[in-house]
């Protein structure tokens, strides 16, 4: 038996969830723990269920017989003695490692963020995560958005009111790039040694200059969880444009804002950019993976983590931008 533990935000689920998949459809007898990943991390649950997904939970024997984590006092007191027995690989780097298709009686902890693990079936991996079955299941549920702010067209001081359908037809009749800033626990001091200084506002210029040289009539949507920063820095910008008599970049850009507790709609409405423009996170490289616009341009920062080899995770559809 292989169990897969579930854990960090949904991008990385769908990495686990993939890799689920893979090692089932080679045939072996693959189980999920979807409570241990979550147990110290208050934010975080499993968050794949929007996508009417299956799959067989390990049991809590099963759990304690493959971590050797039994109560009982006699196996407190083996442990102690003689060190625990547990049966578990803890992802050591970022690379690809097919030797992980090959194994059984292990319990794996990572995120497995490569394409590589489910190369065999992308296909089926691209129906089961398909964005438009998401969409369905964000309007039944009434996760369209709550009008919650300003619809941030940038030139704009009238701000009207942003749903996800209306942004859904802007983005469907434009061509339009997904701009994903990623910030909030990116900045905690404790993930600014791994995530920081690679995501810059040179990256983002670049990156954005790079998809205007390609696409001149492209329109920008900023995605971010870190709304009324973005906001400020557009206006600080657009002052200053307006200083120099250069608009640049301002006319063609929207902060998207649907309030609260907008992941999953934020998540369909990058996928269904014609291209993107992505942050150092898998929640945007899942949607620029989703989008099935045959045409489309994905460009990445050329660092994904400080000190990492993740030369695996880009894949043959994504451009390096420099990351300054």
């Amino acid at each position: 038996m292989i169990i897969i533990q579930l854990a960090g935000g949904l991008g990385n689920q769908m990495f686990q969830y993939a890799l689920y998949l893979q090692l089932k459809s080679l045939g072996k007898n693959v189980k999920i723990d979807d409570v241990a990943g979550f147990a110290q991390d208050e934010k975080r649950n499993p968050a794949l269920y929007p996508f009417d997904i299956t799959y067989e939970c390990a049991s809590k024997k099963e759990l304690v017989h493959m971590l050797d984590s039994s109560p009982l006092p006699w196996s407190r007191l083996r442990r102690k003695l003689c060190g625990r027995k547990k049966k578990a690989y803890f992802e050591a780097d970022k690379c690809f490692h097919p030797e992980i298709m090959t194994w059984d009686d292990i319990y794996l902890e990572g995120y497995w963020q490569t394409e590589k693990y489910f190369a065999d079936i992308s296909d089926d991996i691209k129906k089961i995560y398909d964005t438009d079955k998401l969409l369905q299941y964000i309007r039944d549920n009434n996760l369209t958005g709550t009008a919650a702010g300003p619809a941030a067209h940038a030139e704009e001081t009238d701000y009207g009111r942003m749903t996800m359908d209306g942004l859904l037809a802007r983005i469907e009749t434009t061509e339009s790039v997904s701009v994903h800033i990623r910030r909030g626990d990116y900045l905690l001091p404790e993930n600014l040694e791994l995530f920081g200084d690679i995501c810059t506002e040179s990256y983002y210029e670049n990156a954005m200059e790079q998809m205007k040289s390609e696409r001149p009539d492209c329109r920008f949507y900023l995605f971010t969880n870190d709304k009324e920063w973005l906001k400020g820095q557009i206006v600080k910008r657009t002052e200053t444009n307006m200083q120099n008599a250069d608009k640049g970049f301002i006319d063609d850009i929207e902060v998207v804002d649907l309030g609260e507790q907008s992941d999953y709609a934020e998540f369909v409405l990058m996928s269904k950019c014609k291209h993107n423009i992505l942050a150092n996170s898998s929640f945007s490289w899942w949607a620029s993976y989703l989008n099935h616009n045959p045409n489309k341009i994905v460009l990445a920062p050329d660092r994904w983590l400080n000190g990492w080899d993740c030369k695996d995770l880009y894949r043959n559809d994504m451009r390096k931008v420099n990351a300054g």
